[in-house]
């Protein structure tokens, strides 16, 4: 079995580093802009269910 709050706190880590390099390394390329919220949508949405889950289960 995996430990929940170690990928939680993975998730949180690359949830700001991207939030980091979107604000810092900005883009004019459109592809890249929308490819990165994607990114950073999914690792966001991931983070809330696995974070429900967790309080569910304790």
């Amino acid at each position: 079995m995996r430990n929940v709050k170690t990928w939680l706190i993975i998730k949180g880590i690359l949830i700001i580093i991207l939030t980091l390099t979107i604000i810092f390394y900005p883009t004019q390329d459109n592809f890249r802009k929308i490819f990165r919220f994607i990114i950073l949508a999914y690792f966001v949405i991931s983070f809330i269910v696995d974070l429900n889950r967790l309080k569910k289960q304790q």
